[in-house]
């Protein structure tokens, strides 16, 4: 079998190009089809006489950069798509970086949408980045749905791979996606590499042997892998733990670390990693870069770097790092993992040589094969999380929700900690009174039937006319009205005023009576309410970005689909 990942700039036809290929749908989530984006990575796969060739699609939108970057994980050839009209693109570069950062240097450029091109491709750019990069083996195809022939298109994708070269990777597969099937349990998948003993894996968190059940694939899995495979792995309830999206699945046993030696195999200015957010990306998963340092000897630049977790890496895999407020990316190959001591020593040694001899003795010198002793991990769900991030959450979670709740808190935490959302719903397991609500913080009990019961009664105390009444809020408990504000089921008017989500969708139904541009009068007429209700609906209409002020005397325009 032969792994594929797809690249390219978002809409180019990646997903389009797949559905074509193999006649599969890789955008399955509800969200992927209803906004015609690809947002999590899909996995298909088409046959070529006794050839089999799996795909896995990844998302061209920038936000989902890290799932990108997880599909390209292990794999031998990339489909490159470029759309023939808008040419090369913002993602486009950005995958192509990335791309070459892991050394992957078997490409199927393709050029989509030749159909509503009126002139010839423009195909100059694409050569001046190959030419940059010499090593590159590469073919360009051309591909529209109306003209393009399955048959042929399958026929030039096997000719092309058959004539490619592979490195050797270390035996690992990275964990893509966990899940559970009735009847069969717990399931993991991932791109297995080369020379990946499936009767000896160990699963990293623990170093312990994996109990697998069951291990599938669309080819035959045997004792002569010497080829890369798509592969799901049913486990056995013997299992302590249970491998999840990132984890490392190997043939040896590999120490965890948050300190890592690294030596850069792209151009890079080290004034770009000086300020902003940087981070890490390792076969599916990444960490936050706390420190890195820029050693440069000879030919060679090296980087220590300091992450927000232990991770573990087996040796020469191939590392991204991003700086994402500069949108820097720089590619190197993981070597060791070191602690303070031994960094220090690195840098003493070097500091006055540019010797690369004197470097690599250095490099062979060093006892690097045992955790990072200078630092503290804290053990959450199958995360090792560093104490020092933790008490800086357990800090914020202590004192103040309004930054986080402003954002959300899982685009909070993600953004700040690169902290997934299941680690803190963990952490605050520790807390009686803090909890989690519509991705915001929330102090109280989590009493969904009471909270549905106070609503019920607010809203029952108002009335189902927009002529509301006015109700004493101090009669009911602090906590679960603030919660309902929150969450939006009710919404405060004035200061003695609030009403419900119903009668907000009630005011909204009187406005789509009215013309785009619309007088207060317009809207007494419309709802029969008094100026002591209409003017403060109009007010909230304004707050929550429904309608605008266009003019002094009060008269306001529609936003939105209203």
């Amino acid at each position: 079998m032969t792994v594929i990942a797809t690249a390219g700039h978002v809409d180019h036809g990646k997903s389009t190009f797949v559905n074509f290929l193999t006649k599969q749908e890789t955008d399955r989530l509800p969200e992927e089809k209803n906004r015609g984006l690809t947002i999590n990575l899909g996995y298909t796969y088409f046959k070529y006489e006794n050839r089999t060739y799996s795909i896995v699609d990844v998302p061209g939108h920038k936000d989902y950069f890290k799932n990108t970057i997880s599909g390209f994980s292990n794999a031998d050839v990339i489909f490159f798509i470029i759309d023939s009209v808008e040419n090369w693109s913002e993602q486009s570069e950005e995958h192509f970086r990335a791309l070459i950062a892991l050394k992957k240097r078997n490409f199927l450029f393709i050029y989509t949408k030749t159909d509503l091109l009126k002139d010839k491709i423009d195909k100059e750019i694409l050569l001046k980045k190959i030419k940059t990069f010499k090593d590159i083996n590469y073919q360009i195809l051309e591909f529209n749905k109306i003209d393009s022939n399955r048959r042929d298109l399958s026929k030039a994708i096997h000719c092309f791979i058959e004539s490619c070269t592979f490195d050797k990777k270390n035996p690992s597969m990275w964990v893509d996606r966990t899940f559970t099937i009735d009847g069969t349990g717990k399931v993991i998948t991932g791109t297995a590499s080369k020379l990946f003993d499936y009767k000896n894996i160990i699963f990293n968190l623990h170093n312990e042997k994996l109990q697998i059940k069951e291990i599938q694939s669309r080819d035959l899995v045997n004792e002569e892998n010497n080829e890369t495979k798509r592969i799901a792995i049913s486990l056995k309830k013997t299992n302590n733990s249970f491998p999840k999206r990132g984890d490392l699945l190997t043939n040896n046993q590999i120490v965890f670390t948050n300190m890592l030696f690294i030596k850069l195999n792209t151009e890079y200015n080290k004034s770009l990693f000086s300020k902003g957010t940087s981070r890490i990306f390792f076969g599916t998963d990444y960490a936050n870069i706390e420190k890195i340092n820029f050693i440069k000897t000879g030919q060679n630049t090296y980087i220590s770097v300091t992450i927000s977790k232990a991770v573990p890496l087996p040796e020469f895999e191939n590392v991204i790092i991003q700086n994402i407020d500069k949108d820097q990316i720089i590619g190197g190959e993981f070597l060791f993992f070191i602690n303070n001591e031994q960094s220090q020593k690195i840098n003493k040694e070097i500091k006055n040589s540019n010797n690369i001899n004197n470097l690599l003795e250095i490099f062979n010198s060093l006892d690097i094969k045992y955790f990072n002793k200078d630092s503290k991990f804290t053990r959450i769900n199958d995360d090792y999380i560093n104490e020092s991030i933790l008490n800086d959450i357990f800090e914020i979670l202590e004192n103040d929700f309004s930054k986080i709740n402003k954002t959300g808190v899982i685009e909070y935490f993600n953004k700040k900690f690169q902290i997934k959302i299941e680690i803190i719903e963990e952490i605050l397991k520790n807390y009686d009174d803090i909890y989690i609500s519509n991705n915001q913080l929330l102090k109280g009990n989590n009493n969904q039937d009471i909270l549905i019961s106070e609503y019920k009664k607010i809203y029952n105390l108002l009335g189902e006319g927009l002529d509301v009444n006015i109700i004493d809020t101090k009669s009911f408990d602090r906590n679960y009205l603030k919660e309902l504000f929150l969450i939006k089921k009710i919404y405060r008017v004035d200061s003695k005023l609030i009403i419900s989500d119903i009668h907000l969708e009630k005011l909204i139904g009187i406005l789509k009576k009215l013309p785009e541009n619309f007088s207060i009068s317009d809207f007494k007429d419309a709802s029969n309410l008094s100026r002591k209700y209409s003017i403060p609906y109009l007010e909230l209409l304004d707050k929550l970005k429904i309608t605008t002020k266009i003019d002094k005397s009060g008269k306001r325009k529609k936003l939105g689909k209203n």
